[in-house]
């Protein structure tokens, strides 16, 4: 959600901005812009919509100058527009900003009364260039910038640059609620709110904590921290990312995605499993700590479904109760947390918003209780401040919709159960074995779905003309059917409903007839007669079914509209072998409607705002 890039370095800055800009589409945007020092004075360019309408601008115009700062913004405070655009600018500030400042109609009040501040946009963060300009003139640039961010209630990623003949080369930053971080190759630095900006142009970072502040030039650096005190940070390797962020013979990067969840699993079985055991080196102090009375589960979206599905896993296992909660709502219930839990943290990035914050409240209510963060991002705010680390080693994801960090997820959580379950007795070794062998099977198993894509291809034309869909499911298949419609919704803009398939009767099959589609997912796991009934009660009422099983060919019912036939797994293995081709066939509708696949209306990709 909104990516924020500023460099100062000896050549020109408009080309290192555009490819920093272009490496942070995928989070999401729906407006983009630059503005670049140019002999003391600001020259700004900003367009709505994509990043090539920019481009374009800049082609006929190209702005000269070695200082710059630019920005996709994903609309909140105020529509898409040029005008609401970032870089905002005062006379002598220009800024960038993501998160939302929430007393800015006080700001805008009060700096309208007392300097005549003069507001172009809707937006909220038109008021931190003018808040500055007044902290500045009153108590100098160092302090006027402390006094300016003290100011400023919400959560925010802020860079900002000054003019003036005489102003020094300085991009001027901080971080309270959304991420930022420092980079630097030779004389070149940069900020920016996602590493993936920075690779193939820094050398090295440096990760902002929450609350710090300061300035950034070619041969100086000064941190605090929020009370004003000076903070000495250490530059670190900027990380490889594994995999590659292009689309290379893919139409878009979540087929790529998609096709890419075979090498992610073995990646991650060849991470944490040997051949007899499981191991999670960064887990931290869970790693060895006794059993726990329960365990807690946070998480938003599709990283929420991979939790809820863990909950099943669990709880079968080590008969502990395991919570899950969509973080928004955890972290405003007042949860009642008691002693001996642990709080499992899920997100992709590492850097949603009501995750971080859910944490953070865990944390503070409880500090003898453990804490620990899946996420695909080593050196992210949700693993830096959490007790321990697993990482889902499913290299960068530029699709909006999560395809590979879904399963990656689905997978480090099954090896965690199993890992739990032997650690504390109630699985033997012998059959912690066998799932293992069933998980390094499905690593085949997904390649033979993906060679037989064009099966669910064909029944993309299903979907043309119909105004929606429902899909069900039992057990851990629920939540796969509350993915596998999220999925839907999100690129073909469907709408799609995912129920517990024993719950349709409870209001759900007053929707069916003939003109919707239902897919069941009917895997032999999972109360599979149960499920076969609840077909039978769908097709009584004429719609279209949809199924996705592992039955052998001779059990097929003859009567359903279509059949997706996927190879049987275990407990654990089942859901990532059902989950591909639900992705595949929310991609070719898509394809079929003629969406933006890759990055969808209104969705960003990493949520850093509530």
């Amino acid at each position: 959600m909104c990516g924020i890039i500023g460099t100062i370095c000896p050549g020109e800055a408009q080309p290192l901005l555009l490819a920093a800009l272009r490496r942070m589409e995928y989070r999401g945007y729906d407006s983009a812009g630059i503005c670049i020092r140019q002999k003391g004075r600001f020259v700004t360019e900003k367009r709505p919509g994509k990043l090539a309408n920019l481009v374009g601008a800049l082609e006929s115009g190209p702005i000269a100058g070695g200082a710059g700062i630019g920005h996709t913004r994903w609309a909140t405070h105020g529509g898409p527009s040029q005008i609401n655009a970032h870089p905002h600018q005062s006379e002598n500030v220009a800024v960038v900003h993501n998160g939302i400042i929430e007393n800015f109609q006080q700001l805008r009040k009060s700096l309208g009364d007392e300097m005549g501040a003069t507001f172009k946009s809707q937006t909220d963060s038109e008021v931190i260039p003018w808040l500055y300009s007044q902290q500045m003139q009153q108590a100098g640039e160092i302090e006027g910038w402390r006094r300016t961010v003290a100011g400023l209630e919400g959560a925010y990623a802020i860079v900002a640059m000054v003019a003036g003949d005489d102003a020094p080369d300085r991009l001027w930053f901080a971080r309270h609620g959304s991420p930022l971080l420092l980079g630097r190759s030779g004389e070149t630095v940069f900020v920016a709110s996602d590493v993936l900006a920075l690779t193939g142009m820094a050398d090295e970072i440096i990760y902002l904590g929450e609350k710090e502040q300061g300035f950034i030039g070619k041969n100086e650096l000064a941190i605090f921290d929020g009370k004003g005190n000076s903070v000495v940070r250490s530059w670190q390797p900027i990380p490889a990312i594994s995999g590659h962020a292009d689309k290379g013979q893919f139409s878009h990067y979540m087929e790529k995605e998609i096709f890419e969840q075979p090498q992610v699993l073995a990646r991650i079985l060849q991470a944490y499993a040997g051949e007899t055991e499981i191991s999670f080196p960064e887990m931290g102090p869970i790693g060895s700590a006794p059993m726990p009375q329960r365990i807690v589960i946070v998480a938003c979206g599709t990283s929420y479904h991979a939790a809820m599905t863990a909950r099943y896993w669990i709880e079968r296992y080590l008969q502990i109760s395991v919570e899950v909660d969509v973080a928004s709502e955890y972290r405003y219930r007042d949860p009642v947390i008691g002693e001996n839990s642990w709080f499992i943290a899920i997100s992709q990035s590492g850097e949603t918003a009501d995750t971080l914050e859910a944490l953070r409240l865990f944390r503070r209510r409880t500090p003898d209780n453990l804490t620990l963060a899946l996420c695909n991002v080593p050196h992210s705010s949700l693993a830096r401040e959490s007790h321990g680390t697993i990482l889902l080693h499913a290299g960068p994801e530029i699709g909006v919709a999560s395809t590979k960090a879904y399963s990656a997820q689905l997978t480090v959580l099954a090896l965690f159960t199993l890992h739990l379950a032997v650690r504390f007795g109630v699985m033997s070794a012998a059959a912690q074995r066998d799932h293992l062998l069933r998980l390094r099977q499905t690593i085949d198993s997904m390649e033979l779905l993906l060679e037989r894509r064009d099966e669910v291809a064909r029944l993309a034309h299903m979907f043309m003309e119909v105004r929606g869909a429902l899909y069900l499911g039992r057990g851990p298949c629920y939540p796969l059917a509350l993915e596998g419609a999220l999925k839907l919704k999100e690129i073909s803009y469907l709408h799609a409903e995912g129920y517990a398939a024993g719950e349709m009767k409870h209001g759900p099959i007053a929707l069916i007839d003939n003109q919707l589609p239902v897919i069941v997912i009917a895997p032999r796991q999972y109360h599979l007669d149960k499920v076969m009934s609840n077909l039978q009660e769908v097709q009584a009422r004429g719609a279209k079914v949809i199924l996705l099983t592992d039955l052998e060919r001779e059990e097929w019912p003859n009567d359903v509209d279509a059949l997706i036939p996927i190879p049987e797994g275990d407990y654990f293995s089942t859901p990532l072998l059902a989950c591909l081709p639900l992705q595949l066939l929310a991609y070719h509708v898509a394809r079929a409607k003629g969406t933006d696949v890759d990055q969808p209306r209104n969705l960003a990709k990493s949520v850093t705002v509530e």
